[in-house]
């Protein structure tokens, strides 16, 4: 049996898979604990620099974590001001050994209760820094990682579980440490210090930055915009150690030996602890610790005068790492890492169909073919992709032997003679240089962006197994029909078919926004705002919306002008260039000049310097998507009220024997308003037909203002008489929304209640006229 460690490597892979959908995840939640001040005893495992609120900061990485409760500290406090190292304790006086055996088995009696799930922490402080190895006792505000609560949004508790970690603590203050220390990996630590302040007193900050998290690991100091250019380009890939910079690095180290005739048992050994050495500086990330194992292997097998096989390699590479810490399957970095290898491994297999002239159309070719071994990832992660990236890495890829290079000259050179190193510097100063022209140059051309969605798992399988089979048969095929059935796994991949119509109302937190896709394939929002989610376009909506595939926006409905529904849309359009989504048509209430506050007027201003036509929306004015009719019912033409809840658009949408009533912040007078207009066309046909008006009861209802006690009258209510009514609102909100008397409203009426605080996004999906309810915290 050839390969049988990689048959293995697939059933175990299998049985995780099969586990995690079959075995619910057991999951660590610390909410509670959100925002407390914290007192914790832990051992520090790893430290770096990082920017935070644009300061540079220590994160120190505990692990061993104990929340202590208070009566607690002081007792902790004293004994470890007082221990001694290898000492035999006299009064008052504690070795190290006892400390860490006392706490070890009193764990239970000094941990605050709840806190038990805490095993990790990174904490954010200023000041001396603790050693690494030592016990520490730390103080400062605590706050929890969250769950992702809408389809697309990045799940920070997911990630961080992955990495053994549950929150933060910050503004974190040393209370007290027991001096011991890890000689080897505080040496390490402090040889990546010393080797920052070299490169920064050589080059510019902002290539002193990209400098070190290439060849340091210092990703945590870099510019945002740096990042966002290269992961937008496709080219992120670099910044990060990985298996490039690892085997570039160590083979540059091994040849170095060579040439110096060191003997090859030695050779190896060196070059072994000298990438190690460098891995566990750098942070050993998943993508060093599976390049270091391969590479190793490779040396070993040399050494031994046997044959190197790639995919057993990888697939020891793969075992050691997911034995260790399984949810690293479903770790975008690790899934990069070994897609790319398998790509790279079975290039001898399908370069037969690749030009073999020029060169620099099969490097093309060969670049398309690894592109796609990872193009999964990137769309189960990102949503979509950067075409021109294929193009970008040929030219990125070469170069990076130059930077490296010039980087680990620029170190040595500075470690004797400063302005030798500055002189080193300046090829890889040139590089980075060509590099953001590049990126300049693909973020200014046509179609930079694909965005293309999250493709279903049945997509992603049938990719790969058409991948894989055309891959095994590909010696055996001609070129055409390669070509097509790699076509046809492409197709299978981006195919997005819309059917019915779906409404998800997104959690945005302390605000309203609701996504709207009609069976034609034209895409709506409702408002899309927060105010108490920051950057809440960024980290809620756009994710969303690229999740759904969605690469512009036929209307934006803003309901009226307050942030919590209008904060998101502008910054929407304020970074149409950067986030790839169009907006083909602002609709804003048709209200009188006096009622148009500063917001108002600011977003109308923004969308005509985006060339962005508006729309001023009325009582009885609507507007058709195919089967979707949605039809205004508030506010009439120049109504003017200084309240901008009072009026609040309000959209009535029908399809088929399906309706929903979109009220925004309506409350007040406008409420009265929209009631008593109900009242005088509830039962004449002719209207349904005419101005969209409901003569039955509604199916859904958006809840106005959040289910605030003001709005939603038992008047309302009755004439409406939804059979689903959906609150959008903040977790714990200040404003204790959704209020009592509004639910008590909503259960007397028989209405089956949902809450985006609760639920996080809802969609409903109307298929055939059945109404289909997807909560997205229950579906995790």
């Amino acid at each position: 049996m050839r390969r049988p460690l990689c048959l293995l490597g697939l059933a175990f892979v299998a049985v995780l898979l099969l586990g995690s959908v079959l075995i619910p995840q057991e999951k660590k939640d610390c909410g509670a604990w959100d925002r407390e001040r914290l007192t914790i005893l832990g051992i520090v495992e790893g430290k770096e620099r990082k920017l935070s609120q644009e300061k540079e900061v220590s994160v120190l990485s505990l692990g061993q974590v104990i929340v202590l409760k208070s009566d607690q500290v002081e007792n902790l406090r004293q004994i470890l001001n007082h221990s001694k190292k290898d000492r035999s304790p006299a009064v008052g006086d504690y070795s190290t050994e006892q400390i860490r055996t006392y706490c070890n088995k009193n764990r239970d009696a000094l941990c605050l209760f709840g806190t038990e799930e805490i095993e990790g922490i990174l904490c954010y402080m200023e000041g001396e820094e603790p050693a690494m190895g030592s016990l520490v006792l730390m103080e400062g505000k605590f706050f929890a990682f969250t769950s992702a609560t809408n389809p697309g949004e990045f799940d920070a508790a997911k990630y961080y579980r992955t990495l053994g970690q549950q929150g933060r603590l910050m503004n974190a203050k040393l209370l007290a440490s027991d001096g011991e220390k890890d000689p080897f990996l505080e040496s390490l630590y402090q040889c990546r210090c010393y080797l920052s302040l070299l490169l920064r007193a050589c080059c510019p900050k902002r290539e002193a930055a990209v400098l070190g998290a290439m060849l340091l690991g210092e990703k945590g100091l870099l510019d945002g915009e740096i990042k966002d250019m290269y992961q937008q380009n496709g080219i992120i890939h670099i910044l990060a150690i990985s298996g490039l910079h690892l085997s570039l690095l160590g083979m540059g180290f091994y040849k170095i030996l060579e040439r110096l005739r060191v003997p090859k048992v030695v050779n190896i050994m060196l070059t072994i602890t000298w990438m190690y050495c460098y891995g566990m500086m750098t942070g050993m990330g998943v993508s060093i610790v599976r390049a270091f194992i391969m590479f190793s292997m490779k040396l070993v097998a040399g050494l031994l005068k046997r044959s190197y096989d790639l995919f057993t390699a990888m697939t020891t590479a793969a075992l050691l790492i997911l034995i260790r810490q399984p949810l690293y399957l479903f770790h975008s970095g690790f899934l990069f890492s070994f897609g790319a290898i398998c790509g790279i491994g079975f290039l001898p297999a399908v370069s037969a169909h690749f030009p073999s002239k020029p060169k620099c159309l099969k490097a093309l070719f060969t670049g398309t073919w690894i592109t796609l071994s990872t193009l999964p990832v990137y769309l189960c992660f990102y949503y979509e992709f950067p075409p021109y990236c294929v193009l970008l890495n040929l030219l990125v890829i070469p170069c990076m032997g130059i930077v490296l290079g010039s980087g680990v000259l620029t170190l040595a050179a500075a470690a004797v003679f400063l302005p030798l190193g500055r002189a080193a510097v300046l090829p890889g100063i040139a590089v980075l240089s060509f590099y953001e022209k590049c990126c300049e140059i693909c973020a200014r051309l046509p179609g930079k962006k694909w965005i293309a969605g999250h493709p279903a798992g049945i997509q992603v399988v049938l990719f790969l197994a058409i991948l894989a089979a055309f891959t095994y048969f590909a010696k055996k095929m001609n070129r055409r029909l390669f070509i097509a059935g790699i076509t046809a796994a492409l197709v299978i991949l981006f195919l997005r078919v819309p059917t019915g119509l779906e409404l998800t109302f997104v959690d945005v937190g302390q605000g309203d926004c609701i996504y709207l896709s009609a069976p034609d394939g034209r895409r709506i929002l409702i408002d899309g705002g927060s105010s108490d989610k920051s950057d809440v376009a960024n980290y809620q909506i756009l994710p969303f919306l690229k999740y759904r595939s969605v690469s512009s926006l036929d209307a934006v409905f803003v309901t009226h002008p307050d942030s919590d529904h209008e904060n998101g849309i502008r910054e929407m359009m304020e970074t149409y260039e950067e986030n790839g989504i169009c907006i083909k048509m602002l609709v804003m209430p048709d209200v009188a000049a006096e009622s148009r506050n500063e917001n108002y007027l600011t977003l109308v201003a923004l969308a005509k310097t985006k060339d962005i036509p508006v729309r001023f929306i009325s009582y009885r004015d609507s507007l058709s998507f195919g089967e979707v009719m949605l039809t205004c019912m508030h506010p009439q033409s120049g109504y003017e009220n200084q309240d901008t809840n009072a009026y609040s658009t309000v959209l009535y949408l029908t399809y088929g024997n399906f309706s929903a009533l979109f009220t925004g912040d309506l409350e007040g007078e406008g409420e009265e308003l929209v009631t008593e207009r109900l009242s005088r066309e509830t039962g004449r046909q002719s209207l349904r037909v005419q101005a969209g008006t409901p003569t039955e009861r509604v199916t859904l209802l958006k809840v106005a203002h959040h289910g605030s006690k003001n709005s939603t009258s038992d008047k309302f209510l009755t004439l409406i008489n939804p059979q689903i009514a959906l609150i959008s609102a903040g977790r714990d909100n200040s404003y204790g929304h959704p209020h009592r008397e509004t639910l008590e409203r909503l259960q007397e009426q028989g209405s089956r209640i949902y809450q985006t605080p609760e639920s996080g996004a809802v969609t409903f999906r109307i298929r055939r006229g059945r109404v289909q309810v997807e909560e997205f915290l229950s579906q995790r």
